[in-house]
């Protein structure tokens, strides 16, 4: 019965893996982390793309031009405004 049991024998339903099943899963291992790579790279430039008039200053000029035409309708304002001055002293 020792001889059933030694430590070269194979053990339980004697299945080894395929060489091809190895290669097949690293395979996909390989193909699932360039995907991911690649996925992240896409995404930092589809954000870049997508707000690119940021990126290039678009956007600033624009908040400067109605930073502008804010200051100007509101010195406008100020100016038109009717100044009263109720005098006590008679």
């Amino acid at each position: 019965m020792a001889e059933n049991y030694s430590l070269n024998s194979k053990f339980g339903l004697n299945v080894t893996p395929n060489k091809q099943q190895k290669q097949i899963a690293s395979n996909e291992i390989i193909k699932s982390t360039q995907e991911s790579i690649g996925n992240i790279f896409d995404t930092v430039t589809g954000y870049v793309q997508k707000y690119e008039n940021v990126f290039s200053g678009d956007v600033e000029r624009e908040i400067n031009l109605y930073d502008r035409q804010a200051m100007i309708v509101g010195m406008n304002l100020r100016a038109a405004e009717v100044k009263r001055h109720f005098d006590m002293n008679i």
